[in-house]
């Protein structure tokens, strides 16, 4: 059995068999950190989503005039330049020669359009008929990721908040929380309603074109307690110091313009117009 396959079942033998308080609040802040930890085993693993080709639109929304970005795919070069902190680099001379051309690199991104394309059923989704409204209420994602060198970075086009995403637990693990684009597609009768559906929900496409504006870095340091175990005559730890289990980082978009279609995207639903468009 291999040192860490041994330490975990040496841990969860501790575990099982503590009946304090303080006992569970070990193993709860394990559990927290064995997850976060395996959230960042799977975004290191997971293949990135392999390129859509796009239909021909008028601008803002044609690839043309704009870059595209895989959502959970790889972020534009040099965005980690929007945020304060040491450059990224294997050596001390990468990193001196990313902090040469930080500059350069942040003032490239604030010149350029991005645009982000969302599909249903996850990314656009068809709500339940409202029939009092007598509409189909639909939410756009607020936000996606994209990664680089040093990890994950939200981009958010609404009103994103750091918060819990385990609230009431005494440890919690902070992720960046957009609200959904939100609209409806006015629809009185309920069979209607369910030919739209069976028709369209999963043919629901959103674009959403923007620039990039504030960087920003949220950050949460917690004492995680420590846990040992003697076994074979050597001592064995888990844990202990101050973690950071904040939401990282974050960049606002400046929308530009967003627009839900559906039939291959020939017919619009919804657009959202940013300012000075």
């Amino acid at each position: 059995m291999t040192t860490s396959r041994w330490l975990l079942v040496v841990l969860g033998t501790a575990l099982a068999t503590g009946c304090d308080d303080r006992g569970k609040r070990t193993e709860r802040q394990l559990e927290a950190l064995r997850a976060k930890q395996l959230a960042q085993k799977t975004a290191k693993e997971e293949p990135l989503a392999a390129p859509v080709a796009l239909p021909k639109l008028d601008p803002p929304y044609d690839d043309a005039s704009t870059e595209r970005l895989v959502p959970d795919g790889a972020c534009p070069e040099g965005l980690w330049a929007l945020f304060s902190g040491d450059p990224p680099g294997d050596t001390p001379d990468e990193k001196k020669a990313n902090g040469a051309r930080k500059e350069s690199l942040a003032k490239a991104l604030s010149n350029k359009r991005f645009l982000v394309r969302l599909r249903a059923p996850d990314q656009v989704t068809l709500k339940p008929h409202d029939a009092a409204q007598g509409a189909l209420p639909v939410e756009v994602l607020g936000s996606t990721l994209c990664r680089d060198a040093l990890g994950s970075i939200t981009i958010a086009w609404t009103d994103a908040k750091a918060g819990a995403t385990r609230a009431g637990d005494e440890v919690s693990l902070n992720a960046w929380l957009a609200p959904p684009v939100t609209f409806t597609v006015p629809i009185k009768s309920m069979g209607e309603a369910k030919r739209f559906r069976q028709d369209h929900a999963l043919g629901l496409v959103a674009r959403v074109v923007f620039t990039f504006g504030k960087a920003e870095v949220d950050k949460k340091l917690l004492k995680v307690g420590r846990v040992s175990a003697q076994a074979e005559g050597e001592t064995v730890g888990y844990g202990g110091g101050a973690e950071d289990w904040g939401a990282g980082r974050l960049v606002r978009a400046n929308v530009i313009g967003l627009r839900v279609a559906v039939q291959q995207e020939q017919q619009q639903l919804y657009e959202l117009k940013g300012p000075g468009y």
